[in-house]
């Protein structure tokens, strides 16, 4: 989350989080595969927090609440603000980058970014029909950590698929994953527990093996 402290008497500008540069921040972030930096800006903000019972952000808002009416805010409303929950969830779930600046996005991440608790023994992170820069992709990824494995499946674009589509599974703490494969073949996985798909498109389905460390 990003301090500031202009020291300019403007309201909201001493001793504040700017909310409309923190989106940004997180998000650059989340391309630099800096995960855990980024789920402390995505909960951080959860616990600070909009405005009770609207969701109104601002450019900038207090850590303290300045009189009975709670905490002082810079500039409100502001949707990009209002926005940091929706647009940092989808990018921990799903992310489309153009990672080399020449205007078309050509890498497609899911699950990079999740949290580790998501995939205790018995809990399913599901998307369904999630728009990207290369057509709607549909996911449910089962824990199932007691029988040593997760069970990921995939539905990607076909019509248009990313020239590189990777997939994490972010075990919980005390665990790793050792292997994945298809129906048909082995994917090698690295120790973050990502594997290439880039050569799957449509629906499939890839057995994750994992144990305990």
């Amino acid at each position: 989350m990003i301090r500031f402290h202009q020291h300019s008497g403007l309201f909201a500008n001493e001793d504040g989080i700017d909310d409309l540069y923190g989106l940004r921040y997180t998000l650059k972030l989340l391309q630099l595969d800096e995960v855990d930096r980024a789920l402390v800006s995505f909960y951080g903000k959860l616990a600070h927090g909009l405005t009770r019972d609207t969701f109104v952000g601002a450019e900038g808002t207090g850590l303290r609440p300045l009189d009975g009416f709670g905490r002082p805010m810079y500039l409100p409303p502001n949707t990009t603000s209002s926005a940091f929950f929706l647009w940092t969830l989808r990018y921990l779930l799903i992310q489309d980058w153009d990672m080399d600046d020449d205007g078309t996005p050509e890498m497609l991440r899911l699950c990079f970014a999740t949290p580790k608790r998501w995939l205790e023994d018995g809990k399913v992170t599901k998307v369904k029909h999630a728009p990207t820069c290369f057509g709607p992709v549909s996911f449910t990824i089962t824990s199932k950590l007691k029988k040593g494995e997760v069970v990921a499946e995939l539905d990607l674009p076909s019509r248009n698929p990313a020239k590189q589509t990777l997939l994490r599974i972010r075990v919980p703490d005390g665990w790793k994953v050792i292997s994945a494969k298809t129906a048909s073949r082995s994917l090698p996985v690295d120790s973050s527990g990502t594997m290439d798909v880039s050569s799957i498109t449509g629906k499939s389905t890839i057995r994750v093996a994992v144990q305990r460390l």
